[in-house]
């Protein structure tokens, strides 16, 4: 899954459009590493590691929080 979202990027030094990438890691793939990387010049500007339950649920409530923000 793709997210885009816009975060200072220090090579472009300006605001640049992101890719959130996700790989599995393991042999379960319990583990996912999120890496956040410029379209524009496709410099990596973090990652991090995070258990498959935690990303679902942080999924889960962005979603939710989405829903109601669409309410308003």
């Amino acid at each position: 899954m793709l997210t885009q979202q816009q975060q200072w990027c220090p090579q472009c030094k300006r605001y640049v459009e992101t890719e959130q990438q996700q790989n599995k890691l393991g042999r379960r793939g319990t583990l996912i590493k999120l890496v956040t990387t410029c379209q524009k010049c496709r410099t990596t500007l973090g990652s991090k590691t995070v258990s498959a339950e935690t990303l679902e649920q942080m999924q889960t409530e962005s979603a939710a929080d989405q829903s109601t923000s669409e309410d308003n």
